[in-house]
């Protein structure tokens, strides 16, 4: 999963132009991504300038 860490978001809008199914909004400032349509492209992640854009592996319990 790629989420945002909006603690080191600075609300660039970057990420935006990047992502080919619109998945990615911003909320108060910040760059917010719709898990439900993003397809892990990870475009976004090398295209932050402060890396706040990561992928997140959850563990199932």
């Amino acid at each position: 999963m790629i989420a945002v860490d909006k603690r080191e978001c600075v609300g660039c809008e970057e990420c935006l132009h990047v992502c080919p199914t619109e998945a990615i909004i911003m909320k108060k400032e910040k760059a917010e991504i719709i898990q439900h349509k993003c397809d892990q492209c990870e475009r976004c992640i090398p295209i932050c300038p402060v890396k706040a854009i990561k992928t997140v592996h959850t563990q199932l319990k």
